[in-house]
């Protein structure tokens, strides 16, 4: 089994994205440059939270609380005063333009960062197997190798966002013999990727049990 750990700056795939489908709408015309830059930028803005803060399952469900007190202290405020009218009028105001030029490049420049880190992803990465874990590094082939014999395993999901952009999330395991831990963060689909080294080790623990002891 492969297990791969992502850096970072995968979780800007959604502003690559919105760059690239932008670049293709300014350049054919289909869609206004103001309409086109205000949504490119909240895109950014909050594709940058995830690099902000770390979104516990807690401070998720207090941000949304939070967001609702907000709606329904707004709507409260407008039934005195046209508040929201007030708000449609200065979000109204907001004019940001961003070229073709600029969507390609960003694009273009972004694609090129994520395939870097792809390629880097072949020749970095964690291989579990039945007898061991083998952490292949560098590209010449290192290898550093550690018993799965005793191994432990937890599993952290310590960003929500994180969690639905890629269903990402953190491994620890520790060798019995070793020391300190391995850590990957970032692993995609890490659900998927436990249940799998479950049972590995499962199979790994029942062979382990059922060798006839000395004689």
């Amino acid at each position: 089994m492969i297990i791969r750990p992502w850096p970072k700056v995968v979780f800007l795939y959604p502003t690559f994205v919105t760059a690239t489908v932008f670049f293709l709408l300014s350049w054919l015309g289909l869609v206004g440059e103001t309409v086109l830059g205000n949504t490119f930028m909240l895109v950014l803005l909050l594709n940058l939270l995830v690099f902000s803060f770390d979104f516990s399952r807690i401070k998720s469900i207090t941000i949304v609380i939070a967001i609702v007190a907000i709606v329904l202290g707004v709507l409260w405020i407008d039934t005195k005063a046209d508040f929201t009218g007030w708000l449609g009028h200065v979000f109204g105001a907001i004019d940001i333009h961003c070229n073709t030029a600029f969507y390609g490049f960003l694009s273009a420049g972004m694609g090129f960062l994520l395939l870097l880190v792809f390629v880097n992803t072949r020749f970095n990465y964690y291989e579990v197997n039945a007898r061991e874990i083998l952490h292949h590094h560098g590209y010449l082939g290192d290898i550093q190798r550690w018993s799965t014999e005793g191994l432990e395993m937890n599993k952290e999901i310590y960003d929500v966002v994180e969690y639905m952009l890629m269903r990402s999330g953190r491994l620890i395991f520790q060798p019995a013999t070793s020391k300190k831990a391995i850590v990957l963060d970032n692993v995609a689909g890490v659900n998927r990727i436990e249940k799998d080294v479950n049972d590995l080790l499962s199979v790994v623990a029942v062979r382990l049990n059922q060798q006839p002891g000395p004689g």
